[in-house]
């Protein structure tokens, strides 16, 4: 069994790190969702000495495309098992074809439990020597008003000025604010 795995799985094959199953489950649904593509898999190259993997997709999709898992430094070449901290579908096919059966939300969850504290005192913090970047009030678009249309106009786009027009009594002159026939309210 590799080192990766031993960090994984602990010495004797018990889980290392204690996990509550309810902590994230949509997390657990992607990994689930990338257990499906196990067996789309395909392995050409494994040399377990060094837990590396060569991986491609199966003739059914994207022929050609291969990934490089390394499972002792937790990286394949989709970068997406060390960006995302969990397993990517390469990865995931990469422990079924070493027979190591993967058990991963413990050492998922540890990665996303660890805290920082902020620094509060600011006599503490670091000195900032590059330019600081101020936007231009100018050019903020006020978020009160419509955007400015930047369309040239021409002859077609020109219409004529119609006279106001009642939506309630349909008469000229007047809008339905200004109506003299507009409801008044239950009194």
């Amino acid at each position: 069994m590799c080192s990766a795995v031993k960090l994984i799985m602990g010495v004797n094959g018990a889980s290392v790190w204690p996990f509550d199953r309810t902590s994230d489950t949509k997390t657990i649904a992607v990994i689930e969702k990338n257990r499906a593509w196990i067996p789309k898999m395909r392995v050409t190259h494994c040399d377990r000495q060094q837990c590396l993997l060569w991986r491609s997709l199966s003739p059914l999709r994207d022929e050609g495309r291969s990934f490089r898992v390394r499972l002792l430094e937790g990286t394949c070449d989709c970068c997406l098992f060390q960006s995302l901290h969990y397993p990517c579908r390469h990865a995931l096919a990469g422990y079924a074809a070493a027979s190591i059966e993967w058990v991963p939300y413990e050492a998922v969850f540890k990665v996303y439990k660890m805290e920082s504290s902020s620094i509060t005192d600011e006599s503490m913090w670091a000195e900032w020597h590059r330019t600081r970047l101020c936007p231009n009030p100018v050019m903020r678009r006020k978020a009160t008003e419509r955007p400015v249309s930047t369309r040239f106009r021409n002859d077609i786009d020109e219409t004529e000025r119609h006279e106001k027009r009642c939506g309630l009594c349909r008469k000229y002159g007047h809008t339905r604010r200004e109506c003299p026939n507009h409801p008044m309210g239950d009194v």
